[in-house]
């Protein structure tokens, strides 16, 4: 399962790739895969362990995802307060779970965004009363 360990990432923009690449080589941390929009329909776990299949059957909403697969407690630790200590960067964080590994990719994508909403309201509600 280690030759698994990587992150998924959707949506990010070159500067923010760059920006991984190079929080990867300074802290010695897992690569990536981009995740496409043609990747829609495909199974996280198939992501995972390749190779890409074109399914363009799914539409994806303009959202950033950072998706960690495996990581050590000390990696995924490291890996996220160096990406939230880049406010330029805002994605949704996220570990792959035995779970969602069989969710294909646009269902864990909504889930997530879900999730987002429901913690806002949570703060939301908690900053009025």
């Amino acid at each position: 399962m280690d030759n698994n360990k990587m992150m998924l990432i959707y949506g990010l923009e070159e500067d923010e790739r760059a920006f991984l690449d190079t929080m990867i080589e300074e802290l010695e941390l897992p690569s990536y895969k981009v995740i496409k929009k043609n990747m829609a329909s495909m199974k996280v776990r198939d992501i995972i362990d390749g190779p890409i299949l074109d399914t363009y059957d799914k539409q994806l909403p303009d959202e950033k995802v950072i998706l960690f697969n495996n990581f050590t407690d000390y990696e995924l630790d490291t890996a996220i307060r160096t990406i939230r200590s880049n406010k330029n960067i805002k994605p949704i964080l996220a570990v792959v779970t035995p779970t969602s590994t069989d969710w294909e990719f646009h269902y864990l994508l909504e889930h997530l965004m879900e999730e987002r909403e429901q913690a806002r309201r949570y703060m939301q509600q908690r900053a009025q009363g």
